[in-house]
């Protein structure tokens, strides 16, 4: 069988060349059998046995003639060297490993001073570059740390493509309340009701003491001084913080339904293509093609539905930590939930409704403007 498969003759096909000449003799030199040798303006033809492909191989790497093996019946001839196969597998195993690890981590904010902080949040969570993808911790956990620690922030969105993750940041709404002349001398007055704990004035005198209570409209700092007989307006300028409650209800469905992240699929080899093209006609450039090919990765996030059945247990867990969030992104910089109680939770069919009171501490000081008159 062995010199059966010796004795097989394969044609070669060569493109015209300089070295052309130089090639057949180095061949004969090295006792390759030439059969058939035919010479055209196409380039040049000739046969040879199985056997000496590793020759002719080696000796047209040297003279770098392209050269194209084929069987009488038209089939090609391929036979890898191991260096051929170990860039192969270099190529495929190289993108692979490096998709397995967090790459590039990149922070949009509107403020480069938060940009920066969150920057060195995510470097006290371990979120570095460089790291595996399997060691990074969830990202609701990445979520509900930088809310935690940002009150006036009411969102936190985190996108992962492959190797990189993309964080933006959305500020929490800004709370509108009625326009005053800022410029013209006002008084402070209270715009919810509440227990004054403490001032943070700049102008103006104090009419309500500490820990008594206040209602909606009470004039909390007079901007009007008096100075003997005459009374000299300097404007109310400053902050009033006092306690409060404040009622929030909520409404759920008994069972959510959501996008849950399965896998992502790489997919590395794209070669069918170039391969065939390689078969027609082997070449440098065709095999280059092949090569080039490895690197056109595609990645497809698989996702599927998945459901969580809404009880106490998970309205505790994690939608109450939420809520809270989201109430304390419109508090003030210096505000902050002192407490909070679940009034009351009814259960239906199809939907969970509830009440939740919070014991607040902020500012609920607004401007009212002095009239002097005409």
């Amino acid at each position: 069988m062995a010199s059966l498969e010796s004795s097989r003759k394969i044609t070669c096909q060569l493109k015209p060349h300089e070295q052309t000449y130089s090639f057949l003799q180095a061949l004969k030199l090295n006792k390759v059998y030439i059969i058939k040798l035919s010479t055209n303006k196409s380039g040049t033809t000739f046969m040879i046995y199985e056997k000496d492909i590793p020759k002719v191989r080696k000796i047209r790497k040297k003279y770098r003639i392209p050269i194209h093996f084929s069987r009488p019946d038209n089939s090609s001839v391929l036979q890898f060297h191991w260096s051929v196969l170990a860039g192969l597998l270099g190529f495929i195993l190289v993108p692979y490993i490096c998709s397995l690890f967090l790459w590039q981590i990149s922070i949009e904010d509107e403020s480069d001073e938060r940009q920066v902080k969150l920057e060195q949040e995510l470097h006290k969570l371990n979120v570095i570059e460089r790291k595996s993808l399997k060691s990074l911790i969830p990202d609701s956990e990445i979520r509900q740390v930088i809310l935690a620690n940002n009150h006036d922030l009411s969102w936190i969105h985190i996108k992962r493509s492959g190797a990189k993750m993309h964080i933006t940041s959305v500020p929490a709404p800004v709370i509108i309340r009625d326009q005053v002349d800022e410029t013209a001398p006002s008084d402070l007055v209270a715009l919810r009701k509440g227990v004054i704990t403490h001032y943070d004035l700049r102008s103006g005198e104090r009419l309500v003491p500490l820990h008594e209570t206040v209602k909606r409209g009470d004039t909390l700092v007079t901007g009007i001084l008096k100075q003997g007989n005459k009374n000299l307006i300097v404007g109310a300028e400053g902050q009033v913080f006092a306690d409060y409650w404040l009622e929030m209800s909520f409404q759920l469905p008994t069972k959510i339904i959501y996008d849950k992240f399965v896998a992502e699929e790489v997919k590395i080899l794209q070669v069918s293509k170039p391969w065939k093209v390689f078969k027609k006609e082997q070449s440098l450039e065709h095999l280059i093609e092949v090569f080039k090919s490895v690197f056109k990765v595609e990645r497809n996030t698989i996702v599927e539905k998945s459901s969580v059945t809404v009880n106490e247990q998970w309205i505790e867990e994690a939608f109450l930590p939420m809520l809270r969030m989201r109430t304390a992104s419109g508090l003030s910089s210096n505000g902050k939930i002192k407490d909070e109680k679940v009034l009351h939770m009814t259960w239906s069919n199809d939907t969970v409704k509830g009440k939740v009171l919070y014991y607040m501490n902020d500012n609920i000081a607004g401007k009212r403007p002095i009239h002097q008159g005409d």
